[in-house]
């Protein structure tokens, strides 16, 4: 029984000495300067843009170890704007995003790997048109630390910023989304670049 006592007391003495594992850290997307643009080659001539407006969701950011980190990015499929109306019209419509029908665009991370010292691969899940297939997003840490407006702009007092660009490339006809090809190119690049501010 002393024996027994003895070894317990001991563990209990360990784990006291060992700090507990840094949490992860929750972010919220800063919406005014979050942009998630998407480009393909329109009849070989020239690379055409579009972007979402409405982008929401969490992030959460273990730093001690990147591959706990977690997204979460909710897409509001009728805030697509190409800047010309027709063409959000037709975007918005049946043989494109069909945002009446699929009102949301989603990504959901399962794995995140380290690539390099600020560079990671964050894989997941792309819902699109209801149907949910994998995406890998490269990803470059810009900036991790205290917001710098946090002296001029009380809305980020005690804030941390996670500033990130993200890439990936994906075809459009996996989601069955195939119209005018191959005037309008299959393949379609997605660029993020987000500023994430730390939650209360």
């Amino acid at each position: 029984m002393r024996r027994t006592l003895l070894v317990s007391a001991a563990l209990l003495a360990f784990a006291q000495a060992v700090p507990a594992a840094a949490a992860a850290e929750a972010f919220a997307f800063d919406k005014g300067f979050t942009a998630v643009t998407f480009s393909w080659s329109h009849l070989g001539l020239t690379r055409q843009t579009a972007r979402f407006n409405g982008v929401d969701g969490s992030v959460e950011i273990d730093p001690e170890q990147p591959e706990n980190s977690k997204v979460d990015v909710t897409i509001r499929s009728n805030s697509v704007q190409s800047g010309v109306d027709t063409f959000d019209r037709i975007l918005r419509g049946p043989d494109y995003f069909n945002a009446t029908t699929y009102p949301t665009i989603t990504f959901k991370s399962n794995t995140v790997t380290r690539t390099g010292e600020k560079t990671a691969d964050v894989e997941g899940e792309l819902n699109v048109l209801g149907q949910s297939k994998p995406a890998t997003l490269h990803v470059t840490l810009n900036v991790f630390g205290a917001h710098p407006s946090a002296d001029a702009n009380p809305a980020y007092a005690g804030k941390k910023v996670a500033a990130f660009s993200a890439r990936t490339q994906i075809s459009r006809s996996a989601w069955g989304m195939s119209r005018g090809t191959p005037l309008v190119s299959d393949e379609v690049e997605i660029q993020i670049e987000t500023e994430l501010v730390s939650r209360d």
